[in-house]
């Protein structure tokens, strides 16, 4: 073994882990910030949430954004060769969701339009968890997307930061789906409460 892959082998090894593997994505990610600073984990996220799977070379070990799943789907190999690849993009995306900087939004736009609905789905989530008003027309996209659950994200944010317009928008959907029924309600309602005036439905 020359002295290069030496030094190599020695920095894969030495990589830091989280305390607790099965801890929450919240604890993972706090001390992920705390550990390698806010600017290394948020890129890492967005890196994740592009789809880039050199785990090794980004900034942040991949187990502190997902914890014990991700040593393990990482330990079984390549996940594109098992057709989970979308897997480090759902991380990248829960991630942003408890470390965020406005430079990610743009990414988190282009997760809305991942093929993958857990990524749709979550990137909905991060949008409403931070508040970004400037989403919301992506979120339009959303509201008839094939799996409910991505439908119900997208209701949900439009609920905490859209506007009269939006309103129109989430009361005119079918909703006979009851998870789907229930989140409708919620926004309109909360629509009603931070416009503070009258909305359809």
């Amino acid at each position: 073994m020359t002295d290069t892959s030496r030094c190599v082998q020695t920095a894969r090894v030495s990589r830091p882990r989280p305390s607790d593997l099965y801890a929450h994505p919240r604890q993972l990610i706090t001390e992920a910030t705390a550990e390698f600073g806010i600017h290394s984990v948020v890129d890492t996220c967005l890196a994740l949430l592009e789809g880039r799977v050199d785990f090794e070379l980004l900034p942040v070990p991949v187990a502190f954004v997902s914890g014990v799943h991700a040593e393990v789907l990482v330990q079984r190999g390549d996940p594109m060769a098992r057709e989970q690849q979308y897997w480090p993009r759902v991380w990248g995306a829960r991630g942003l969701r408890y470390s965020w900087l406005g430079y990610a939004r743009p990414g988190v736009v282009l997760g809305l339009r991942d093929p993958a609905w857990r990524v749709r789905e979550m990137s909905a989530k991060v949008i409403r968890q931070h508040r970004l008003p400037a989403c919301a027309e992506v979120l339009y996209g959303r509201l008839d997307d094939e799996s409910v659950r991505v439908r119900v994200a997208a209701v949900q944010a439009l609920g905490a930061l859209g506007g009269r317009e939006h309103a129109r928008l989430i009361a005119a959907m079918d909703v006979t789906d009851p998870a789907l029924r229930v989140a409708v309600a919620s926004a309109l309602r909360s629509l009603r409460l931070r416009l503070d005036r009258p909305v359809p439905g």
